[in-house]
């Protein structure tokens, strides 16, 4: 078993934790990479669910980059040491996504569940789908282009 591709039990807890709560907003925090200038690179780095009693859940790739994890964050703390880093040619920014098209739906939902596949004993750390009623949506993790946020649909 590769420890790096299964959810640890301290991030399986804080899914169970956030279940049930009401969404207030949603921030996405970006890595921006300005080295080629005409090229400029930007992925999303983690999701930040805020939910309306305070508590948030953010949603990144482990220390590796193979896999998910839930982790917890500072972003004024992680944005200066990435641009002390790489002398300011990667920035982190933080971007409220709540209004964008995918996540509008959800605010003022209930996280009902997080699902995640089963691996015998183990929860592969691969994707997490997220629950809110009606509306679904998938994180996963793509080691080239971070993390990738979709519509879900069941068959």
């Amino acid at each position: 078993m590769d420890p790096n591709t299964y959810f640890s039990d301290e991030a399986l807890a804080r899914f169970v934790s956030a279940q049930g709560k009401t969404i207030e907003n949603i921030i996405c925090h970006l890595w921006q990479n300005t080295i080629n200038k005409s090229a400029t690179v930007e992925i999303i780095d983690n999701v930040e669910l805020h939910f309306t009693d305070g508590q948030k859940l953010t949603i990144s790739c482990n220390e590796t980059g193979e896999a998910l994890d839930v982790i917890h964050f500072d972003y004024k703390k992680a944005a200066l040491e990435i641009q002390k880093e790489f002398d300011g040619k990667i920035k982190l920014f933080a971007v409220n996504a709540s209004s964008t098209k995918m996540w509008e739906d959800v605010i003022g939902l209930a996280l009902e569940t997080v699902r995640i596949i089963k691996e015998g004993d183990y929860d592969q750390a691969g994707s997490a789908l997220l629950v809110f009623g009606k509306e679904k949506r998938i994180i996963s993790i793509n080691p080239l282009d971070g993390l990738t946020i979709d519509y879900y649909e069941e068959d």
